[in-house]
């Protein structure tokens, strides 16, 4: 539960007028259908987002006709929705690649093939006919570069392979298409040119000369006239073990400033992992706040609706985004911020006070049970430290195929018991107050319980023991999971009382 995967980007925008500049605000990426576009922008008011971005607008690059999903109607649906979100105080924007074109637009053809973004020449081997469909080539750095299209032309002719084997001073092309792409295959001397076309992962080719105009000019008639935001050229690399996390924010601190954190997926659950948690989210929120920088979300409809947590985890997005505009963070606490090694969880205390907690997520706890008296299973004894003693939150999750009654963990101060059932794919959410929550993997709320007992550690290392009933006839042993979190003394941070804009 405490993955973060995090998506990592330059990112820059480009405005209606094409007037380049960076963007340091949060902002919402999405692929939402037109029926979507109210719940998106809810979304962003909630959350106190006021960009948010369409991430896939167009069927295709090159010609730029609007996606009939997210703009059933063409033009005239952007221009309202543009309306719309800009009486809620939302930029409506669209990513795009702006200097691309992608193989089922129309510029993909015979006609334009040859302004096509090439690599260096090739050397054939020998000649080829027109039905060959392997080919002998001169090794090439070229041909060892990563592809997603693998297109080659020669002369006048396009052909798209398979597979490409080294053989000593050879490469020798497989399983090749002739006359791709409306061309025509045809014979080839050896001394014919040959070249390879670039393109990127997400299958574009990029133009050049005039196509590269026309290109540019398609893209800025589509949206000069609906004042749409045009944001572009996005990198995503995916963020997942904690280690990249650290290493990546130390990074962020060497090159001495951001202009915008990257992409964070608030995801669904699935069978992998649980949808994304509030620690997950909080740490994101706490190092775009230290570094004073912007941050993507990237989400979709059907997570808004789906994750049990979501009005949560608006409320704390909401509060986040509040003191970052207010800019009222000392410079000593935006260093605290930084840290890759602290989480942090802010707490409203009034309207005019936050209170941010440097928060402590332990690791994994797993349970390897042995039978107790009155059969009662325990689990071995762990070591759990407190800096400064006090209450303790728990995260304790039930996998496998047996379920668990009455949870409770026993420390030096004493037994907490949480007097409820726990089955398998479900968890138990506590945070320092009288109450727990029993939840879904979407984080649905099941059941509230009422604690017994005291869930405090003392200052230092605490031996610590996990216990649980389970049915007795059950073939398994439970697989139980468990995580503490401690919160210590917080930083204040007073807020004005007027609206302070980005």
């Amino acid at each position: 539960m405490n993955i973060r995967y995090y998506l990592l980007i330059v990112f820059i925008f480009v405005l209606h007028f094409c007037c380049i500049a960076q963007i340091n605000k949060p902002y919402v990426l999405s692929e939402f259908k037109s029926q979507d576009f109210e719940t998106m922008l809810e979304f962003c008011q909630r959350g106190g987002i006021e960009v948010l971005i369409q991430k896939k607008p167009f069927e295709t690059y090159g010609h730029y006709n609007w996606n009939v999903d997210f703009a059933p109607e063409g033009e005239e649906s952007v221009r309202q929705m543009v309306a719309t979100a800009a009486m809620e105080g939302v930029d409506l924007g669209v990513w795009v690649q702006d200097n691309a074109v992608s193989v089922h637009d129309a510029f993909f053809s015979p006609e334009y093939y040859k302004q096509f973004r090439r690599g260096d020449q090739l050397e054939l081997y020998s000649a080829i006919t027109a039905e060959d469909n392997t080919i002998a080539m001169r090794r090439s750095d070229v041909l060892r570069q990563p592809a997603s299209l693998n297109l080659l032309v020669i002369d006048d002719e396009l052909i798209s392979y398979s597979t490409l084997e080294f053989s000593g001073e050879l490469a020798l092309i497989h399983r090749c298409t002739r006359g791709a792409y409306g061309t025509k295959a045809a014979p080839h001397d050896v001394d014919a040119k040959a070249y390879r076309i670039w393109d990127s992962p997400d299958r574009f080719v990029e133009p050049e000369g005039e196509l590269r105009d026309l290109v540019a000019q398609n893209l800025n008639q589509k949206l000069r006239f609906f004042q749409v935001k045009l944001f572009k050229n996005a990198t995503p690399q995916e963020m997942i073990e904690e280690n990249i996390r650290v290493s990546q924010v130390k990074r962020w601190e060497e090159e001495g400033s951001v202009s915008s954190l990257g992409w964070f997926m608030i995801r669904p659950s699935d069978k992998r992992r649980p949808g994304t948690t509030m620690e997950e989210l909080e740490w994101m929120l706490s190092k775009a706040a230290g570094f004073d920088t912007g941050y993507g979300l990237l989400i979709d409809p059907k997570t808004i609706t789906n994750h049990g947590m979501m009005a949560e985890l608006l409320k704390t997005l909401n509060h986040w985004n509040r003191l970052m505009r207010q800019g009222r963070l000392t410079e000593r606490q935006r260093t605290l911020l930084c840290d890759p090694y602290l989480d942090w969880h802010l707490v409203p205390q009034d309207s005019a006070h936050y209170l941010i907690y440097p928060q402590v997520v332990s690791r994994r706890f797993r349970c390897h049970f042995e039978e107790s008296d009155y059969g009662v299973l325990r689990s071995e004894t762990w070591t759990w430290n407190a800096e400064e003693g006090g209450a303790f939150g728990l995260r304790l999750q039930v996998d496998g195929t047996t379920e668990i009654l009455n949870p409770m963990v026993n420390t030096s101060r004493g037994l907490v018991m949480f007097p409820c059932v726990i089955k398998p794919g479900q968890c138990l959410m506590y945070d320092f107050g009288d109450t727990a929550r029993v939840v879904d993997a979407a984080f649905h709320v099941l059941e509230e319980v009422a604690i017994e007992g005291l869930a405090e550690l003392d200052k230092g290392d605490n031996e610590v023991y996990f216990l649980c009933e389970a049915n007795p006839v059950a073939k398994q042993r439970p697989e139980v999971t468990l995580r503490y979190i401690i919160r210590e003394q917080p930083e204040i941070v007073t807020l004005e009382n007027t609206p302070h804009q980005w």
